[in-house]
């Protein structure tokens, strides 16, 4: 089981890949903030079309939705607050989540939604949804 601080790195640095891999594989600068999410949101669109024309292998797909997750979720815990903890309830498929007081937000699993079945998902939307209950 990973350590809290461990894992806090891991989520920073898989952040620091996502911005990378916005810049030199769609030219799109994520700048970490609110505002970028809609940058997100095109990021993903994009993947969602070249995945209906040729399908991205899992390991791609788990590595995209993992750094861009990470990329999203470091947002919301740097505007809003809460930490990263790691979901083991299903041993065959664990997630990382942001936790927030009692709630959780898999933003890796809506990355994967969104690239795979529904462009229409806005993780830009989503994080305010997300804002919004957590100060409930």
């Amino acid at each position: 089981m990973m350590q809290s601080q461990e894992l806090s790195d891991l989520m920073q640095a898989s952040a620091q890949d996502a911005k990378i891999y916005a810049a030199e594989q769609h030219q799109i600068s994520l700048e970490g903030d609110l505002a970028s999410l809609s940058q997100v949101d095109q990021l993903l669109s994009q993947l969602h079309t070249a995945q209906q024309t040729k399908a991205h292998s899992s390991e791609m797909l788990f590595t995209l939705c993992n750094i861009m997750g990470a990329y999203v979720g470091e947002i919301f815990i740097h505007n809003v607050g809460g930490h990263w903890q790691s979901n083991n309830i299903d041993q065959t498929a664990p997630y990382m989540a942001v936790g927030f007081g009692d709630k959780e937000f898999p933003f890796a699993s809506v990355c994967y939604h969104k690239i795979t079945n529904d462009n229409s998902i806005s993780l830009q939307a989503y994080v305010q949804q997300a804002k919004q209950n957590a100060m409930q």
